[in-house]
């Protein structure tokens, strides 16, 4: 139940958000009270598939937290308590993204909502609008300036872009906490405007995700890291963020099994459960939405071996393709043969492709047939094996990449009779796991492109763009009408004046560099973005079917092993390196790779077994690894259950216990007005 806090609120806090309303000309809620606020709302556990008591540890999954923040936010427009003259300020409302914030008021008649931040350091003004026509406004600011009072001009505009009223405020930021993104970004060269309005960078080994603007100014940034990969980017201005340890035991890498659909409010829409997880890379599908993406096939040993299709609207998988049944055993010497680490796809003929690293190859794959159409590489590299005959020919000089990143479509031209297909892709120019006659070893890396006419199954290079080593990660974009392509070097080794990745925009045709941006962090991946402003100052959808998809469950067992019945206690020494978690309807226990080999959820007539012992860990890089494994609770019946774990060969009784329940069918629905009243609170100053 949420009511007036004006009794729980000391004399000392109003007076101070007293002077923060004069300070700010706005009403003001800061990210961390709308945090608790939002905290407050009884949701009913409508989202989950049981009411739960337990003794472990608890946390609200991120999406249902957002759910709850949207239900707060529509609450306050009912109210009505805020309008132009007295708007409400909420700081990064969804707690992840610092720089950003919301004005909540709503006005007498329909109207729009544009705000123009202004500059600094060197930085021009900053314009966008709401384009929501409506008497209720939500607008997201999105694109602030860190630690700083951030001025802020709004304008009431009509349907015709005139303006109706004018307003100042300023929006106090804080300092970005993450030390790896806070000034890693220094511009090393420019001749003119970066492309785009901003650059946003993600993943690497101690980066984050942060967008910055062509004087290098870091305009936003999650306080969330995402796995190494980075953050993949959506057609609609969303992006998937994986969970950087939430996976599942592999043979290999482990996983990303937990995935969300965000925003760059940090706005989580749903979130994605895949048993076996993604990695490297995903794309959204322009017809129908699903998302392309890459994954392992786990159940025969190998892994980064496989491309999926997952359906946007349940998260199940649609199809999947294996390469270990595409090509011979020539190349099937380790476990990650191949590496797949980019796709793209071809819509006029349901056809992807593919980069996989370790054999230098980009390959062509229809899907309804699951054959390889063609392969790009050096035709020496096949001609022993069984699929020489898909190997495209060269046509002029040639320059062969080596374990290359991001291979992207640029033109297809299947409606002509020449059937030409150009691409590019980033050259990392290394060889260290696959080693071959021919590789020269230079030391820099390149992006290439190509034009590949289908028909003559022939291959010819367009352009070369040598840019400084970089021996991992990386991608590229090409813009054709503004003829500028940039090169994203996320792992410069060795590092070039203590920088450890640069951005680089070049002229297509004369080959100048036109901006040079540096980096003291790695990452994965950047891209050109604008914030979409009016997708994020709109209400959340759907809300129903929050989490899609299904994780590896428990498997029912009729008896309990007898070590089970007679466990001792975890001793203080296993129960350091375990964490344990009860996070919506999952169990999550954070333990070191291939550790935790078991875990038992029983009572007297109930017994279930989540086991980890089908894979083991081939490679010693990934066997430090730390991160939450997770057994799904939902289809478990009511009843009071206690856990026991099998950690390295033996087992443990934990003292955790957690109870099913039933919840009341009439009190189900999410943030409904009937179980949660809203008041307006003078904590909104």
């Amino acid at each position: 139940m949420i009511t007036s806090f004006q009794k729980n609120i000391p004399l000392k806090v109003k007076v101070l958000n007293f002077i923060k309303s004069q300070i700010l000309g706005t009403a003001y809620c800061s990210d961390v009270h709308f945090d608790k606020l939002s905290n407050n709302v009884c949701y009913s556990q409508s989202y989950l598939s049981h009411h739960y008591e337990t003794n472990l540890p608890t946390r609200t999954p991120l999406a249902v937290m957002c759910q709850k923040k949207e239900w707060m936010i529509e609450q306050i427009l009912d109210s009505k308590t805020y309008t132009f003259p007295k708007i409400l300020l909420i700081l990064n409302p969804f707690y992840l993204a610092p720089l950003s914030a919301m004005l909540i008021f709503n006005t007498k008649s329909p109207c729009k909502v544009q705000y123009t931040i202004k500059g600094r350091n060197g930085s021009p003004d900053f314009t966008n609008v709401d384009e929501n026509f409506s008497t209720r406004h939500r607008t997201a600011v999105v694109g602030l300036f860190e630690n700083c009072y951030n001025p802020v001009t709004i304008t009431l505009l009509d349907q015709a872009n005139n303006p109706i009223s004018t307003k100042k405020i300023r929006i106090k930021t804080r300092e970005i906490q993450n030390h790896h993104i806070h000034g890693c970004v220094e511009v090393t060269n420019s001749s003119q405007s970066m492309l785009g309005e901003f650059k946003l960078v993600s993943g690497g080994q101690r980066g984050g995700v942060y967008a910055f603007d062509t004087n290098g100014n870091i305009r936003f940034a999650l306080t969330k890291r995402p796995q190494s990969y980075g953050v993949y980017l959506l057609n609609s201005g969303k992006f998937l963020f994986p969970e950087p340890d939430m996976r599942m035991p592999a043979f290999g890498n482990a996983h990303t099994v937990i995935t969300h659909e965000m925003d760059f409010l940090g706005r989580v829409s749903h979130t994605y459960y895949d048993e076996r997880g993604y990695h490297h890379w995903a794309i959204e599908k322009e017809n129908d939405g699903n998302i392309l993406s890459l994954s392992s096939s786990v159940s025969d040993t190998y892994m980064e071996n496989t491309v999926v299709e997952i359906n946007r609207f349940t998260g199940e998988r649609v199809w999947e393709i294996n390469v270990n049944d595409l090509f011979d055993n020539t190349y099937k010497t380790r476990n990650d043969w191949a590496h797949i680490n980019a796709v793209d796809y071809i819509s006029s003929e349901n056809a992807v492709l593919i980069s996989m690293r370790n054999i230098h190859t980009i390959a062509k794959i229809k899907i309804d047939t699951k054959e390889i159409v063609w392969i790009l590489s050096n035709p020496d590299f096949y001609s022993k094996t069984t699929m020489k005959d898909k190997v495209l020919t060269p046509v002029g000089d040639i320059d062969w990449f080596f374990q290359q990143h991001a291979v992207k479509i640029v033109t297809e031209n299947h409606h002509h009779q020449d059937s030409k297909l150009q691409i590019m892709l980033f050259d990392n120019h290394t060889a260290n796991r696959r080693p071959v006659p021919w590789f020269d070893g230079k030391q820099e890396s390149n992006v290439l492109f190509y034009t590949i006419d289908e028909k003559k199954k022939t291959v010819s290079m367009d352009n070369r763009f040598p840019v400084p080593l970089s021996i991992t990660r990386s991608n590229i974009e090409y813009i054709p009408e503004k003829n500028v392509v940039t090169a994203m070097c996320g792992n410069l080794k060795p590092h070039i004046n203590d920088f450890s990745g640069k951005i680089i925009e070049f002229d297509y045709t004369t080959k100048e560099c036109l901006n040079e941006f540096s980096f003291h962090t790695d990452f994965f991946s950047a891209h050109t973005i604008t914030f979409p402003i009016t997708a994020l100052s709109t209400p959340l959808s759907d809300k129903h079917s929050i989490f899609r998809g299904q994780l590896k469950s428990p498997e029912k067992i009729s008896i309990l092993p007898e070590d089970v019945k007679h466990a001792e206690t975890m001793p203080e020494n296993v129960s350091q390196n375990l964490i344990f978690l009860l996070c919506g309807d999952l169990l999550q226990i954070k333990a070191v790779d291939h550790n935790l080999e078991k875990i038992y959820v029983y009572n007297e007539k109930e017994r279930f077994l989540m086991d980890f012992t089908d894979t083991t860990q081939p490679l010693k890089v990934f066997k430090k690894q730390k991160y939450y494994v997770s057994l799904p609770l939902h289809d478990l019946p009511n009843g009071n259950y206690q856990i026991a774990v099998q950690y390295l060969s033996k087992t443990y009784d934990t003292s955790y216990h957690v109870t099913l329940r039933s919840k009341k069918t009439k009190e189900n629905i999410l943030l409904s007005k009937d179980n949660i009243t809203y008041q307006a609170s003078p904590f909104f100053m």
